[in-house]
């Protein structure tokens, strides 16, 4: 039996639910959008053993643009994903912007278990916002001082209270 793929909420498991929507149902790209966002945010984390070929490493898809004329009728059903065109990748009209923050791209009672306090260090020197590192926190359950306000202090403060949890769950399965 093959290994399955561990998706975390964040831009993989949109693209997995908006490939299969696409590929199950007839939705506009925007209600397609939509639904795919609404089951990331509803889900925490989900074991996959059949990942579509476009998500490995594919951008999520710009919207289309809206029809001027409403039509009573569904939209005809697309073809596969793997089957259509890509955009090109500079046609946006929009300007570029920064990927959202994602506080589950990487697990710190992993990074600390498997490279200690200084791998955990230096995987959060790479955070420079505090309300990042705050998110970060509060998403993985790491219990911090909120009034922290520097962001080296954070980060220390963010080793610790890993240590303290990754000790936690020893003592518990001790």
């Amino acid at each position: 039996m093959s290994k399955g793929t561990q998706l975390w909420p964040g831009d993989r498991m949109q693209a997995f639910f908006r490939a299969h929507i696409d590929r199950e149902t007839s939705l506009d790209p925007a209600s397609a959008e939509k639904l795919a966002a609404a089951l990331t945010k509803a889900v925490n984390r989900m074991l996959v053993w059949d990942m579509p070929p476009a998500i490995e490493s594919a951008p999520p898809p710009a919207a289309a643009p809206a029809s001027k004329t409403k039509s009573k009728f569904p939209a005809p059903a697309k073809a596969p994903p793997a089957a259509t065109a890509a955009p090109a990748p500079n046609a946006s009209p929009l300007p570029a912007q920064a990927p959202a923050f994602n506080p589950y791209a990487f697990s710190a009672m992993v990074v600390l278990a498997k490279t200690g306090r200084d791998g955990l260090l230096k995987r959060l020197a790479d955070i420079r916002s505090i309300e990042h590192l705050k998110a970060l926190a509060e998403a993985q359950h790491l219990a911090v001082n909120a009034n922290l306000k520097k962001a080296d202090d954070l980060r220390r403060a963010i080793v610790t209270a890993t240590e303290q949890r990754l000790a936690d769950r020893k003592a518990a399965a001790s």
